[in-house]
């Protein structure tokens, strides 16, 4: 299965998709933008002058990412996981005041869909507990904002209706026990 791992920066989205990974041999693990993509340079310098080019920016990284999980990997018998993906930039602009949608395919593209998106929910003070111990990104400080969180939150919430998803509590201590759960009950078992 293709599986996107998607949540507000410090709700543990990351070591979810590395502990699944871990525990599922053979599984291949991603996150969007990857490697290729430096975005602090976009995300410090032109968000403010241009939404849209940082829009195109995250939805070129989107469609970069998909084209290369069809062309380079066996996504259909191995599972892959996504930590961020086509749901986190049509989340943030619209949340940033853009008309955009999560339309997998366009005249220009076609985004492979994921099977399973997996929305790693948390307590927001476990959520600054975690983010102040690394630091916080721009967006952290964004999103300190009660405000804004709820609009993030409410984006995520009415966009993943129209995915085939999953919610996860993160606010255990014990993200393995989080994980094995997640992986023997939705992954492995498949049971969607």
């Amino acid at each position: 299965m293709f599986i996107v791992i998607t949540g507000l920066d410090g709700s543990g989205t990351s070591s979810i998709a590395e502990y699944l990974h871990k525990i599922d041999k053979g599984s291949i693990l991603l996150r969007t933008p990857s490697e290729e993509y430096e975005r602090e340079e976009i995300d410090k310098n032109v968000r403010d002058i241009s939404q849209v080019a940082h829009y195109l920016f995250y939805l070129s990284s989107v469609v970069y990412m998909s084209d290369y999980i069809k062309k380079n990997l066996d996504y259909k018998n191995k599972n892959v996981y996504c930590v961020r993906y086509l749901i986190d930039t049509v989340v943030s602009h619209r949340v940033a005041g853009m008309n955009v949608s999560m339309n997998y395919s366009s005249e220009l593209y076609d985004i492979l869909k994921p099977d399973l998106s997996i929305f790693v929910d948390i307590n927001e003070s476990i959520r600054q507990t975690r983010i102040s111990k690394r630091g916080k990104s721009h967006l952290d400080k964004v999103l300190d904002d009660n405000e804004v969180r709820e609009q993030f939150l409410n984006e995520f919430k009415k966009n993943l209706k129209h995915e085939n998803s999953i919610i996860v509590n993160n606010n255990s201590e014990n993200i393995q026990y989080i994980v094995k759960e997640l992986y023997t009950n939705y992954i492995k078992g498949e049971a969607i």
